[in-house]
């Protein structure tokens, strides 16, 4: 998930031109052979829009980071890494066999 916060120049021509960014974000998940799952306007958040992104790797959705920071249009982009139930569910399967001494007092 990115959560995006757009410069104020750029905010006031998103509402100004009445923009849909949606078909760039896109664009731009396609160019790196990602996809855009969603994206949504938030109000109440630090934030005015969180996206849903799918990459092939790390270094492909860096890019893609790069390229948004780049274009001056972001004050601030965050990244928030989502896992699946079934990953939280594969990682639990795992938990038992890992060897730990927790700290004691």
């Amino acid at each position: 998930m990115v959560q995006l916060k757009y410069t104020k120049d750029a905010l006031m021509a998103i509402i100004d031109q009445q923009q849909d960014r949606m078909a760039a974000a896109e664009a731009l998940c396609e160019s790196i052979g990602g996809k855009l799952h969603g994206m949504w306007g938030v109000t109440g958040q630090d934030y005015h829009m969180f996206a849903i992104v799918e990459a092939p790797s790390e270094v492909t959705y860096m890019s893609a980071y790069m390229k948004l920071m780049k274009s001056g249009a972001f004050e601030s982009l965050k990244t928030v890494k989502l896992y699946s139930t079934a990953q939280v569910a594969e990682a639990a399967s795992m938990v038992a066999g890992i060897p730990y001494t927790p700290a004691t007092g």
